[in-house]
């Protein structure tokens, strides 16, 4: 799950001339769902790279941080059908209650909102844009996503429930996350072994430089968990 900072992006003037009291998200279309994605785009994507004309740049899903293709999905946070008992349909056009995310029906957004899927109480789940996911989840190189073991009752509820009502714990998507840091877990012992010897601040600045190179991969945080275990 990324971490995302919503204030640095301007919510799409436009939000403003919709309300969902005699409009609904069908009626949503044209340039202001372009400016939309567009502000998730941003949002979302690497800074000053992935623009309107290079969408699919870069462009990961805020819940489980797979890359995005044809433009992605725009989801609501907290769904929007004013008949449901998890809607909140006074949030249609709420710039804060947008994401973008992958178009999965196995997990992340589309599972969530599922027919099927049992009630949750919104307020429970982790938001990207209010909570940092890094404090609450360890993702492990076997792919594996867990509740960090020094967190309250409460917090502890809110990573499992996040894991549980986005499918995080996805069989499909723990392969692609263990696929992600593959190419590190193929290094020979010896190549760890040798960076193990190295100079503290030389060792740290390697594995700072990895994970800065690969902040913005698809699954980025299970390859920085991995390689910050070898930061000793």
């Amino acid at each position: 799950m990324l971490k995302l900072d919503r204030a640095s992006i301007n919510a799409p003037a436009c939000l403003a001339e919709y309300d969902h009291q005699t409009q609904t998200w069908e009626d949503f279309r044209g340039c202001c769902k372009k400016q939309l994605r567009f502000a998730l785009f941003q949002l979302q994507g690497i800074p000053g790279i992935t623009t309107a004309d290079a969408a699919e740049y870069g462009l990961r899903c805020a819940y489980c941080e797979g890359a995005i293709y044809h433009e992605g999905h725009i989801e609501h946070f907290r769904r929007k059908n004013r008949r449901h008992p998890n809607g909140y349909p006074e949030l249609t056009f709420a710039w804060s209650n947008f994401f973008l995310a992958c178009g999965s029906d196995e997990h992340c957004g589309h599972y969530k909102d599922r027919r099927s899927a049992p009630l949750y109480d919104a307020d429970v789940l982790l938001k990207p844009d209010e909570h940092d996911p890094e404090y609450f989840f360890y993702f492990h190189s076997s792919g594996e996503v867990r509740a960090r073991t020094a967190l309250s009752d409460e917090e502890r509820n809110r990573a499992s429930e996040t894991i549980r009502v986005f499918g995080l714990d996805n069989g499909a998507l723990e392969g692609a996350r263990a696929n992600a840091v593959r190419s590190y877990r193929k290094m020979r012992e010896s190549d760890f072994e040798e960076i193990a010897s190295w100079d503290e601040a030389d060792r740290h600045e390697y594995f700072r430089s990895e994970i800065e190179a690969t902040r913005w991969q698809p699954y980025a945080t299970t390859i920085k968990h991995f390689l910050q275990a070898y930061v000793g």
